[in-house]
């Protein structure tokens, strides 16, 4: 599979583009089960918040595999070059009636502080079917475009760098995904996410990927898994 010119050109003017039906049921019932199996045997205990998992890609043979699946890697190569490297990975949980929310932000508040990058973005893939009530991604088309904002210095629900600036909501748009959808976007992109208000978990697996002339990343989490 790879972007078509709408995908891509949505990707460069909006900062974002979706990708449906990346990944059959099969495949998200097994990512599941792994998941279920990893939080049972403690690794999100020292996460960023209930029902992470940071450094997911380090974790099990499962994930690591995910991470570097070429799908994904073909599917974004038009985006991240000259090859592709691995920054961070990680498993973002809302738990049932969780308020907690995921402030207004920038990757790339995060991640400059690690490396540099011109080609930096990240894959976000819903393992269930994600609507607004369950928290589902929100961003600001086009924002990418304004680079990289101020950050507050207090701590905004689960956001530790949230943007300290006036957003205006009516350019704010929600992404309701069904599962196996895959939503790419840039690391500079203004996205956050509210509350789960159901009884249902929301998991989504986020992989961030960056340019393997990059000659590092975050920690032991790079890797670099395609040259040229």
């Amino acid at each position: 599979m790879t972007l078509n010119q709408d995908q891509i050109h949505d990707y460069y003017e909006q900062g974002y583009t979706l990708v449906e039906d990346m990944f059959p049921q099969s495949e998200l019932d097994d990512m599941n089960e792994e998941l279920d199996r990893l939080m049972d045997e403690g690794a999100g205990k020292d996460a960023h918040g209930k029902g992470w998992i940071m450094q997911l890609g380090l974790v099990s043979k499962t994930t690591e595999a995910f991470c570097a699946d070429d799908r994904i890697l073909d599917l974004i190569a038009p985006l991240v070059y000259p090859g592709i490297a691995i920054f961070s990975s990680k498993l973002v949980s809302k738990e049932p009636n969780d308020d907690a929310i995921c402030h207004w932000h920038q990757d790339d508040a995060y991640y400059t502080k690690h490396s540099q990058s011109e080609h930096r973005m990240s894959i976000w893939t819903s393992l269930q079917d994600t609507i607004i009530e369950h928290g589902c991604l929100e961003v600001i088309p086009g924002s990418h475009k304004r680079g990289l904002q101020p950050t507050s210095t207090r701590k905004e629900g689960l956001c530790t760098l949230a943007m300290d600036i006036d957003i205006d909501m009516n350019e704010r748009v929600f992404c309701p995904v069904k599962a196996g959808t895959m939503i790419l976007f840039s690391s500079l992109l203004w996205h956050g996410s509210a509350g789960n208000r159901t009884n249902q978990r929301r998991r989504a697996f986020i992989v961030s990927y960056q340019e393997a002339t990059v000659p590092g990343g975050n920690g032991r989490q790079w890797k670099i898994l395609r040259t040229g």
